[in-house]
């Protein structure tokens, strides 16, 4: 992704080096965690979360442990958040 995007990118591999709540806490501030939750993924359905109402604190407790529940990826720039794989919307953030 990175060479397609033409960009130098600050990368962590969150499945070996899990984010804790407190990162995910600076990470998502302003915004709900729930909604960087990955419905689609295995784990997700796995731990019986579908069709589930969790609350914020829940969410980043889950995120933490089973970091496979984040959307990826997730890329920050500036004060813009994209979570999941959007070329446009990244090429046109990343300018």
């Amino acid at each position: 992704m990175r060479k397609d995007l033409g960009v130098e990118l600050d990368e962590r591999d969150y499945a070996k080096a899990p984010l804790t709540i407190a990162e995910l806490k600076d990470l998502f501030a302003g915004r709900d965690p729930r909604d960087f939750l990955n419905a689609r993924s295995p784990a997700f359905k796995a731990m019986g979360l579908t069709g589930k109402s969790l609350t914020s604190a829940q969410a980043l407790a889950l995120m933490a442990k089973e970091p496979n529940l984040i959307k990826r990826p997730i890329v920050v720039t500036g004060k813009e958040m994209i979570a999941g794989f959007d070329r446009d919307r990244m090429r046109t953030a990343l300018k």
